[in-house]
């Protein structure tokens, strides 16, 4: 601008100089150093469901959505408008135009109920899936949850040249020389009315981009969240890399997390740099409460012979049974209803006994220190598992915290948060991890949800998973916006964020309904146009975003047919594994008979070195190695004499040529050591669903005049359900019915007066309703409405319909630039 201002001072007409002077002013003011963009003329979009009458503004469907009339009247199927810029008058039949909205202009707007699905509590809060633009979506949200937002995540389109996305419902691509400009310009807009959502003390707002525009993107949302903390990630969402002409191979896309107040990333058990560890340092070791080696017959131990009654299905222990003196039948003790009695039996059938007395397992049961594992009931024996005496004194000195069981009944150990140094950590800003790979966990995700369906690049679920994680894992009842849905990862990322912790957060997506732009040219051939039902079936919110969040919540289609595959939930879960137990024919001790030949055959086996292995080594056993081998059968019993208490050892070879010898000494060694118990990740069949609640609007418009005259109490009911938190199914009026006096619903934490001369009546009803957080009132009498709500213990008090209108005619404006 210096050059401009040097030429400027070398005019000579006064006049004219100052004029110039202050247009550049104007121009440049608000301008930051590092990022200029044109703000471009204000967005349009178009309202299909909207009806053409009089002074309505419209365009012509097949025309340039710029192009705009004024409806002057209507009348036979006719409109006659005029050209808003030229003030061309012309007739058009109606059906040929369509109801545009500039940004900018007020705007009231309704929910219209499309679809819904209910698969948790009542009480849970609903998911939400608006289909409308994401402008008059946006402030729509702002009356609904301004200032209450806990996280924001978008993904929005990248404006890779590849007509990605549109401005003014033209498709902007590589020969528009304004691309990156109106890129900014609409991006801006939506953030503007977004930062308002946000809570202000504690938030978090995630952007995904590549590299197109992530260096303009982060100059923008610098200068538009100054005060704020800004980080990018760099994410690695195909490894192997996708081949550009004339480029390197790209294999990453950025997230910009901007953090608001006091928030902060919380602590990891992964850093999110490489996969996560298959060794997780906090496992504690389980052991088998059958007691083994010596001393464990029934007969060695009489007082330890009893049985431990547990609920397989839900592999909850319920209680332990007293011991009776020996040579009592074990039909003798009686079974308490709806359980199941578990005996320490020996692999052979025999009687053994168990390791704790009834009363210190039940002590240890009590602290969550024991756990059911495989149940066979036709052997009538099962797995009992126990912290030893190592893991408790771990948890006495505070290494290690037993939370108790989670939502399927296993017992869950975790670290303390107190002592967490060498256990936690803070994730890292590249993230490096298989479940990141957009191909692998985006799009063949969503083609096996949806077989047959495509969407450009969706993302895998768990990047999203993480980036949640990282903002609101430690909020349960955090609220989330995604106000570019697309194919509607977001919600699928929030339940399962929900699965991994018993959390209640609150997804809200907004997407709009548009087809791509080969499926615009088909139906235009077959005579459709945008809004008819042909057309609209095919858009993003209708057959992908609609459908993928349905039937994730479900874990099935409209067909009845189920989800396959199976989600990475996060949780780590132990896991039995049978120990490796092998035969070796092949040889006797007789032909071991030294050292080398010895060390010959373990050079052949992973597990144990060679300098393991002496002349007279009847066997090898150690605690350092996981594998064991016999040399000498004959030496068996000293064998798993050394065996008692290696749980470590997970690989076993027998030297023997008996195949009756092996298969003894093989059920001594599961009687001795049990299965092996490993840490591994959690999965959980997409056919299980989810325990959540989703419904489906489309954002429609409503009439200043009916508003004010309290007409459409019915179409704005859902929006006051969605301010109270959209908790409890959304109550419906029957149609052919008049409006009560008042609505107070059961399940649902509002209530609305719509007659205020039965005020008192109303208080009374709500007098006992301590759940209430949001209490409408309908008067248009500002005394009436404070006098009225001076009355109310209610957390919110709202005056209907004067806080509706003021709000959306305060937003005019919004956006225009």
């Amino acid at each position: 601008m210096a050059a401009i201002d040097d030429l400027i001072a070398q005019i000579e007409d006064k006049a004219l100089r100052e004029r110039l002077r202050t247009e550049t002013d104007r121009i440049t003011k608000e301008k930051k150093f590092g990022l200029v963009f044109e703000d471009h003329l204000p967005e349009l979009t178009p309202v299909y469901s909207a009806m053409v009458k009089k002074n309505s503004k419209v365009a012509l469907q097949d025309g340039k959505l710029s192009d705009l009339w004024r409806v002057l009247s209507v009348r036979n199927g006719e409109a006659h408008c005029r050209n808003i810029g030229s003030g061309e008058m012309r007739q058009f039949a109606v059906d040929d135009l369509v109801v545009v909205r500039q940004f900018g202009e007020p705007i009231f707007p309704a929910l219209v109920p499309v679809d819904r699905v209910q698969n948790g509590p009542d009480d849970a809060p609903w998911h939400t899936l608006i289909e409308a633009d994401n402008y008059h979506a946006l402030q729509l949200l702002d009356y609904l949850h301004a200032g209450k937002v806990d996280c924001i995540y978008i993904d929005p389109p990248y404006n890779s040249g590849a007509r990605d996305w549109k401005y003014n419902n033209d498709y902007v691509d590589d020969n528009d020389n304004w691309r990156h400009s109106k890129w900014l310009a609409f991006m801006r807009r939506r953030l503007k009315l977004a930062k308002r959502l946000l809570k202000p003390d504690d938030s978090v707002l995630i952007v995904t981009i590549d590299e197109k525009e992530y260096l303009h993107l982060g100059m923008l949302l610098e200068q538009m969240f100054p005060n704020a903390r800004m980080q990018m990630v760099t994410i690695v969402i195909n490894a192997p890399g996708q081949t550009r002409k004339q480029q390197l191979a790209r294999v990453e896309e950025y997230a910009y997390f901007i953090f608001f107040g006091d928030a902060e990333p919380p602590l990891v058990t992964d850093d999110l740099l490489n996969d996560k560890p298959s060794h997780n340092p906090n496992t504690v070791r389980w052991e088998s409460l059958l007691r083994s080696g010596t001393n464990s017959r029934r007969i060695d131990r009489p007082a330890l012979f009893y049985p431990v009654f547990i609920r397989p299905e839900s592999r909850e222990l319920v209680d332990a049974g007293d011991a009776k003196p020996i040579g009592t039948p074990r039909s003798a003790w009686e079974v308490p209803n709806g359980t199941t009695a578990v005996w320490p039996l020996k692999s052979d059938g025999t009687e053994g006994n168990w390791r704790a007395s009834p009363e210190y397992l039940r002590q240890l049961s009590t602290k969550g220190f024991v756990r059911v594992g495989e149940y066979r009931a036709n052997e009538g024996r099962g797995t009992i598992w126990y912290l030893g005496r190592a893991a408790i004194n771990k948890i006495d000195t505070g290494e290690i915290l037993v939370v108790g069981r989670d939502a399927q009944g296993a017992v869950v150990v975790t670290p303390n948060p107190e002592s967490i140094h060498g256990r936690r950590t803070v994730a890292k800003t590249v993230w490096n991890r298989s479940l990141h790979h957009a191909g692998w966990h985006g799009t063949n995700l969503l083609g096996a949800i949806l077989p047959g369906k495509t969407f450009p690049f969706p993302k895998s679920l768990y990047s999203v998973v993480d980036a949640l994680r990282l903002a609101v894992g430690h909020k349960t009842n955090a609220v989330v916006v995604d106000y570019f849905a697309g194919s509607g990862t977001t919600l699928n990322a929030v339940n399962i964020l929900n699965l991994m912790d018993g959390g209640q957060r609150h997804c809200v997506m907004v997407t709009n309904n548009e087809v791509s732009e080969q499926d615009a040219i088909n139906f235009k051939a077959k005579g459709y146009r945008q809004g008819q039902i042909e057309w609209e079936r095919h858009g993003i919110c209708q057959s992908i975003t609609w459908p993928r969040s349905k039937y994730t919540v479900l874990g099935k289609r409209d067909d009845g047919s189920e989800l396959e595959g199976e989600y990475f939930t996060g949780k780590t879960i132990d896991i039995e594994k049978p120990r490796k137990i092998n035969q070796i024919a092949f040889t006797s001790i007789e032909e071991l008979d030294s050292a080398t030949k010895k060390k010959q055959l373990v050079a052949l086996i992973d597990g144990i070195p060679q300098s393991e292995v002496k002349k007279d080594s009847a066997f090898v056993v150690s605690e350092k190695y996981p594998a064991s081998i016999l040399f000498d059968e004959s030496l068996a019993d000293a064998w798993l004499e050394a065996l008692e208490g290696q749980e470590h050892i997970t690989d076993f070879y027998i030297v023997t040529t008996s195949k009756s010898i092996f298969d003894d000494l093989k059920a001594s060694i599961n009687d001795l050591l049990g299965p092996v118990i490993v840490t591994g990740e959690e999965k959980r069949p997409m056919r299980a669903g989810f325990r959540a609640n989703l419904e489906y609007f489309r954002l429609d418009f409503l009439d200043k005049d009916h508003v004010a005259l309290g007409r459409q109490f019915r179409e704005i009911l859902p929006i006051l359900w969605l301010r109270a938190g959209a908790i409890g199914p959304r109550p419906e009026l029957p149609k052919n019915k008049p409006i009560p006096a008042m609505l107070i619903p059961e399940h649902n934490p509002f209530a609305v007066l719509v007659d205020e001369s039965r005020f008192a009546d109303f208080a009374a009803e709500v007098e006992g309703r301590n759940d209430l957080s949001h209490a409408y009132l309908v008067t248009d009498s500002e005394d009436a409405f404070q006098e009225m709500a001076g009355q109310l213990k209610v957390a919110n008090v709202i005056q209907l319909y004067r806080d509706y209108l003021e709000n959306f005619v305060i937003n005019k404006g919004e956006g225009a630039a």
